[in-house]
């Protein structure tokens, strides 16, 4: 599930933005300080952080678009008729969307469906279903799935009985019609969501591989290598059609 992280000043905030959230779908890290986020950036893999005024107007807006900008940040604040300049700060710092207090928490986890990480994967893992092959109905729901939990250890099994298959049926449907076999698109998945950490200078190979649950950074390099013949680092220069053709091309029989 992806992880939304705040950091808000006024407590009324927090216990709305968590009955915002539903329960179980986006699990939220509330950070108590600037110092508490930036611990929780290096043991949570976030999807979204949620930001209040102090925040906004102070140095931790700096701090969060230099080191980690690629992780989409919401504003959310009450509506005050003298926050002109911050909604001209925000516009500058690129923060993906703007909350109001007491009006948009309706709205939230559409917002975080529209912004996140998970969204900008699926905006560009998901179209690639036809070039990859993936025709079936199984494979389609198979393959989003795929790509929503990247950022977590995804084992095949699991996989299966969320489909309520055995993890052969899977496998081998999956795999159907010249598609690539279901460990190489778990790969390939789990790589995008490395590179989108990486385009953060807040973290390096170490950190990607740790978060994602990598048990070294060996076999991330390793993975990165034999799935898109790259480094881990340099996944992310890859486009959509590349990791297509990647995923499609000249794959050795015994990873397929």
């Amino acid at each position: 599930m992806p992880a939304v992280a705040a950091l808000l000043e006024r407590r009324p905030a927090i216990l709305a933005l968590r009955k915002a959230l539903p329960r179980g779908e986006w699990p939220l890290f509330t950070a108590r300080s600037p110092s508490h986020l930036a611990t929780l950036l290096h043991q949570q893999c976030l999807d979204a952080i949620v930001i209040g005024h102090e925040a906004a107007r102070g140095p931790v807006l700096d701090a969060l678009r230099r080191d980690y900008p690629a992780i989409p940040l919401i504003l959310y604040v009450p509506a005050r008729s003298d926050d002109a300049e911050l909604l001209r700060r925000m516009h500058r710092e690129r923060v993906a969307a703007l909350a109001i207090e007491g009006i948009d928490e309706p709205v939230f986890p559409r917002l975080l469906a529209r912004h996140g990480l998970t969204a900008r994967r699926l905006a560009e893992l998901l179209p690639l279903a036809v070039r990859l092959d993936l025709t079936d109905e199984l494979q389609r729901k198979v393959w989003e799935l795929i790509i929503i939990d990247a950022p977590f250890r995804l084992d095949t099994g699991w996989i299966a009985d969320q489909f309520e298959v055995r993890r052969e049926t899977l496998s081998r449907r999956f795999a159907a019609g010249g598609a690539p076999s279901l460990k190489r698109a778990i790969d390939a998945a789990r790589l995008v969501a490395v590179a989108q950490l990486l385009g953060n200078p807040g973290y390096d190979v170490d950190d990607a591989a740790r978060l994602l649950g990598f048990s070294s950074v060996s076999l991330l390099q390793q993975t990165a290598r034999r799935t898109f013949g790259v480094s881990a680092r340099d996944v992310a220069t890859l486009d959509a059609g590349q990791i297509a053709n990647k995923l499609t091309k000249g794959v050795p029989a015994r990873w397929r």
